[in-house]
């Protein structure tokens, strides 16, 4: 069975997240913090992770934490969705043109607020193999 692991410190969305995907044939687990998410991802084994960029602590943990999982050979493989408000924060115009292995590690990249349709198909074709 499908595991995805959702990091993001607003406990609100984390649990809409949840609930929104959440089915029979797909685990959930969830974190509010990124800090000793590579530690319990080495436990939990998931399929997929979906990572927030900012935190209170560090407004680009998303990021770092997206580098440490490509950094853990037996997490390297795992796809990872950003969630981001960060263009709302800071008007940059981040985009997916910007993703590459080395500073922006994801596969996909996800605008706050969250159209949860869009961010079910992608998680579907991910966990599917689809997407990797």
């Amino acid at each position: 069975m499908p595991k995805i692991m959702i990091v993001d410190d607003d406990t609100e969305l984390l649990e809409t997240l949840e609930d929104a995907l959440s089915e029979p044939n797909l685990t959930v687990v969830t974190r509010d913090t990124t800090e000793g998410t590579v530690r319990e991802a080495l436990v939990e084994r998931p399929d997929l992770f979906i990572v927030d960029v900012m935190f209170p602590e560090n407004p680009a943990a998303g990021f770092d934490l997206a580098r440490e999982i490509r950094a853990t050979s037996e997490l390297r493989g795992i796809p990872i969705i950003l969630l981001t408000a960060i263009n709302q924060e800071f008007p940059g115009d981040l985009s997916p043109d910007d993703m590459g292995n080395d500073w922006f590690p994801v596969q996909e990249l996800i605008e706050k607020p969250v159209d949860l349709d869009i961010l079910r198909r992608r998680v579907q074709s991910l966990v599917s193999g689809a997407g990797r």
